[in-house]
């Protein structure tokens, strides 16, 4: 997602009316990731018995075909914990009715209105009861939402399972100190289940009321700029003086997120300037895209969630955000 956010970022015009709301998302989404990984870091850093099992970014099926996300599952013999993550600072009130979280200024004016955390946790904890018992499971769920940061809390209701960081160590431990409700064997066959119906996170393409305001053409990784066809194998950018000789696939990667999940070779020629259907064969085989229709309607369709597991979608994912660093 992070890929997809910047890629929107840095193909939209300045002037476009959603860009300042893709760059807040991404913010949002990079500062999310890295609450999360802290609160990971913490409860690893606790001395875990033999037989816990932790699952991070989980997500599984609802009936209706949705599903739910959990950012943290401690599957242990006293239960399972589910951790809320949030990376919220400031003075914070959470608001019962309407549920919702406000976080306000030192006069008590409300800045901005996010969604409440335990009303998130809460749902999530029934989703995941229905989903236990659907399959065949009957264990207790326990949760928190805990902050990464140290916001200042200034209401909240009374005993609501609410922590900062700090206070995450104590959690995991009375957790796992409570009275085992289930044995060694049922913690793997849960967590085995949970992975084995985990779904990917993929909401592509992603919206936009305009998709023609997308640069579809291939950019410079460095300054995120146009680059210019050298020759067949050498792309050049004129702001930064460098090459790139392979903008191809994250190109591609590029249209299949942010326009729609299938291309025509027409299109690809278009995009990359190619003068034969050969070149464009060659380039389509080194990702697993569908071939589609016949003749004159030929085209070729993503899978989503078979693109993002590929190996080199992977590398070329993390080698595009390192740049970014």
């Amino acid at each position: 997602m992070e890929f997809a956010l910047q890629q929107a970022v840095d193909r939209l015009p300045p002037g476009d009316l959603t860009r300042a709301d893709k760059e807040q998302s991404l913010s949002n989404l990079r500062a999310g990731v890295s609450g999360e990984k802290r609160i990971f870091e913490t409860v690893c850093s606790v001395m875990l018995p033999d037989g816990v099992v932790l699952i991070q970014n989980l997500a599984l099926p609802l009936l209706g075909g949705m599903q739910f996300q959990m950012d943290l599952v401690i599957v242990a013999k006293s239960g399972i914990l589910l951790i809320e993550s949030k990376q919220i600072a400031g003075r914070l009130r959470f608001h019962p009715v309407p549920a919702e979280l406000r976080k306000v200024d030192e006069n008590g004016e409300i800045q901005i209105v996010y969604d409440c955390p335990l009303a998130q946790l809460a749902d999530q904890k029934e989703n995941l009861l229905q989903w236990l018992r659907m399959e065949g499971y009957r264990v207790p769920v326990l949760g928190a939402v805990v902050f990464a940061n140290n916001p200042i809390i200034e209401e909240i209701g009374q005993d609501a399972p609410v922590y900062k960081i700090r206070e995450v160590r104590n959690l995991v431990r009375r957790h796992l100190e409570r009275k085992s409700v289930i044995n060694d064997e049922d913690v793997m066959a849960i967590s085995e289940t949970m992975r084995e119906h985990a779904q990917s996170y993929l909401p592509f393409p992603l919206q936009h009321p305009n998709r023609s305001a997308y640069f579809t053409g291939p950019i410079c990784r460095h300054c995120r700029k146009p680059l210019k066809k050298q020759s067949k194998r050498t792309w050049y950018c004129d702001i930064c003086l460098l090459s790139d000789g392979d903008p191809y696939l994250v190109t591609l990667l590029a249209w299949f997120i942010l326009i729609r999940k299938t291309i025509s070779p027409r299109e690809v020629m278009n995009l990359f300037d190619l003068k034969a259907h050969k070149s464009v064969r060659n380039l389509m085989m080194q990702l697993p895209f569908e071939k589609i229709g016949s003749g004159k309607t030929i085209g070729y369709q993503a899978d989503y969630a078979l693109l993002v597991n590929t190996e080199a979608v992977i590398q070329l994912i993390g080698e595009w955000l390192a740049s970014e660093e």
